[in-house]
């Protein structure tokens, strides 16, 4: 039985916290719906952040960063790159309007400290269960 969506996000926040210490403060967790239209929490996402799907019953999907906008990086994996699973039975594309979904953004907060996305990014592939894991290593 999967657990709720609020426990998987609170789960990833705080092996973030864990892991990271006083530089996890360095990112803002935001989690939003894949649809938010306006939104001071949507606007807080188009910004340099590490993201990742959540899906209430299929758990983490995909994990990904962007150095200049994460809200609109993400959601070209539902659009244009159609990201997959490499058996084709997840398509980012079909579960774009799922109001099962969700996306958990780490907004950078200090533009200096950018070379944490890196860092966070492969901690978070490394250490959650992916549905659609990265093709690339490293």
């Amino acid at each position: 039985m999967r657990i709720s969506i609020s426990s998987d996000i609170e789960k990833i926040v705080q092996l973030v916290r864990v892991e990271f210490g006083d530089k996890a403060e360095l990112f803002k967790p935001i989690v939003l719906p894949m649809d938010p239209l306006d939104g001071a929490e949507f606007k807080a996402t188009k910004t340099a952040g590490v993201y990742v799907f959540v899906h209430d019953d299929l758990g983490c999907i995909r994990v990904g960063k962007s150095f200049s906008n994460a809200y609109k990086r993400a959601l070209q994996h539902c659009g244009s790159d159609n990201t997959s699973s490499p058996d084709k039975a997840i398509q980012m594309s079909k579960l774009r309007h799922s109001d099962k979904m969700h996306m958990l953004v780490f907004a950078l907060q200090k533009p200096e400290s950018m070379h944490w996305i890196s860092a966070l990014e492969q901690y978070l592939e490394n250490n959650l269960e992916l549905r659609i894991p990265p093709k690339r290593k490293g």
